[in-house]
């Protein structure tokens, strides 16, 4: 025969902890177990420590008289008892005292068995980085268009394929048109036999409008010799794009031949949904990655914010333009972006640092210090509005995520006013950066929040029928009896007339069979 260890009081204090981590226990389970109860006697030691401050506004003002008790509830189970009892599970029922204040007070070795941790609340710089996703595009004013104005034929070209770098002036297509040789002979006769301003002016404005150079002119006067084809060339620098015509082939007025686009500077059109909208403004940092080049970020302005919403995917479109001068990102390319935007203390953006700077209204990435013309438009510039970056008490005030308690409906931390006193304080937060949150209202700078060991205060709280996360008004002992009333999540009302008898009869000191030692047969 072989004996067992016997269950003694240390295995069930560490599952009782156990289960007060993860939120099914209390305080008071914790602190009251001792070797009292193993003899069947009242809680006593840290769990006389916690105990409710009275008095107005929730101080203690030094009174060591305890509250009045007015009922008695399980620290685990929805049961209330007017008398002391054990619950279902055997467990000794806790006092729920009256109802005169909101504050908790523990003593340092309740605190210290909680492991309560409290951090003050600053202003900090903070940020919110939003992550989105978009797609390269070209640059829309660095597009040129090569078109035929005559009616002729495309009997040489000088560019064949696509993706071909070309320069300013660089040579496209050769065309020869019957229509363009007629126009240089009537020039030359109307210099020959009519010394008339008007048609000659006539004659030379009809070739400059079919592409003919004011240069080529010149050297037909000089010259008189007739061209009898026309040369197109590239308006800008950058890379064909499109060719839309053939060797040899006729053209007609109108006709595209080439599409010319300089990718020195691509747009990068970012999808933003409408509920982080109100954080993107005009100026802001942009770091954008592609999965084609890794290792590399490109960084670039939101330049521009789309006014019409997509209804299909609740998104704008926000236009940053990135430099390219190694032609990495090609249009059609899908990619990722992080907005880094700096909050202020109300939770709207700051300023980016354009403010006071002059732009384009036609190029909006354009910015200048002094007022002046726009070089690419020859439009005035605009001063764009707004103030300076924040002050250091500007700052957002800022609490720990770990701090706040959320419901779904409301926000609560819990503040230490004093030594080893507790109250809950619900909250108005903005949006969440990281491991922070900014707070709109209801704390001050300085104030101490828990960020360890909320939940085991709430719960003590709950069980003391205070206000807490889940009952704003707190509750009564007397809750439990009533159908209709509401419950934390997860949990249901059973009244103590209704409950279901335990399938273990409940622990009656210590010739209860289950603190018995076995033997092993």
């Amino acid at each position: 025969m072989i004996r067992k260890t016997p269950i003694g009081k240390y295995v069930l204090r560490i599952a009782l902890a156990a289960l007060a981590i993860l939120g099914v226990s209390s305080l008071v389970a914790i602190y009251s177990w001792d070797d009292g109860v193993n003899r069947g006697q009242p809680a006593s030691g840290a769990a006389a420590e916690a105990t409710q401050a009275a008095g107005p506004g929730g101080a203690t003002g030094g009174s060591s008289s305890r509250p009045k008790i007015v009922g008695y509830r399980s620290t685990m189970l929805p049961e209330v008892s007017p008398t002391p009892r054990k619950d279902s599970m055997g467990m000794d029922m806790v006092p729920v005292y009256e109802v005169t204040g909101s504050m908790l007070e523990l003593s340092e070795h309740a605190r210290a068995m909680a492991s309560v941790e409290t951090v003050p609340v600053r202003r900090r710089r903070l940020a919110r980085d939003m992550r989105v996703v978009g797609k390269v595009q070209y640059d829309e004013t660095r597009l040129a268009t090569i078109t035929s104005r005559i009616d002729g034929y495309a009997e040489h070209l000088f560019v064949r394929f696509t993706g071909v770098e070309v320069k300013r002036g660089d040579r496209l297509v050769e065309i020869y048109s019957p229509d363009l040789v007629i126009a240089q002979q009537e020039l030359l006769t109307v210099l020959d036999f009519s010394r008339s301003s008007n048609l000659v002016e006539s004659s030379t404005r009809k070739l400059l409008r079919w592409g003919i150079s004011q240069s080529q002119i010149d050297e037909l006067k000089r010259n008189k010799k007739i061209h009898e084809r026309l040369t197109l060339v590239s308006p800008i620098e950058g890379t064909v794009t499109e060719r839309m015509v053939v060797e040899q082939g006729a053209v007609k007025q109108g006709d595209v031949l080439y599409r010319v686009a300089n990718l020195e500077t691509v747009w990068v059109y970012l999808d933003i949904y409408e509920y982080e909208l109100s954080w993107v403004k005009y100026g802001q940092p942009v770091e954008i990655k592609s999965e084609a080049v890794p290792g590399q970020s490109f960084t670039g302005r939101v330049g521009f914010i789309n006014p019409v919403l997509n209804e299909d995917s609740r998104t704008v479109k926000v236009l940053v333009s990135v430099g390219n001068t190694e032609k990495l990102l090609k249009p059609g390319m899908f990619v990722s972006a992080t907005i880094h935007a700096e909050l202020l203390a109300d939770g709207k953006a700051a300023p980016t640092g354009v403010e006071g700077l002059w732009t384009c209204p036609t190029h909006p990435f354009v910015f200048q210090r002094e007022p002046g013309q726009c070089p690419s438009s020859n439009v005035p510039l605009v001063q764009i509005p707004g103030g300076p970056k924040p002050d250091a008490d500007q700052f957002p005030l800022v609490v720990p995520l770990t701090a706040v308690l959320d419901s779904g409906l409301r926000k609560l931390v819990y503040v230490e006013r004093a030594k080893g006193q507790f109250v809950p304080v619900e909250i108005e937060v903005g949006p969440r950066t990281g491991d922070a949150y900014l707070v709109l209202s209801g704390l001050s700078e300085g104030d101490l929040v828990v960020t360890r060991g909320n939940v085991l205060l709430d719960s003590q709280f709950q069980i003391r029928g205070l206000p807490s996360l889940f009952y704003k008004e707190g509750q009564g002992p007397a809750a439990s009896h009533a159908h209709d009333t509401p419950s934390p999540a997860g949990t249901r009302n059973v009244p103590p007339s209704t409950s279901p008898s335990p399938a273990i009869p409940p622990a009656s000191g210590p010739g209860d069979p289950q603190h018995r030692q076995h033997t092993r047969p």
